[in-house]
């Protein structure tokens, strides 16, 4: 669930984009499908959290 619109969905993929030199993280982005389909959304990573069902 995205904790600021609070839309939920499948976790689909993480692009994360990180430093040639050290691997350094600098960004990571979610990339999310409703339950039943529909089309995916893309939020920052840390604003993900699990649903418990």
């Amino acid at each position: 669930m995205d904790q600021i619109s609070e839309r939920t969905g499948h976790l689909v993929y993480v692009l994360e984009e990180r430093t040639k030199e050290k691997y350094k993280l600098v960004s990571s982005q979610a990339f999310m499908r409703p339950v039943g389909g529909g089309i995916e959304w893309d939020v920052p990573l840390d604003r993900i959290r699990p649903v418990v069902q």
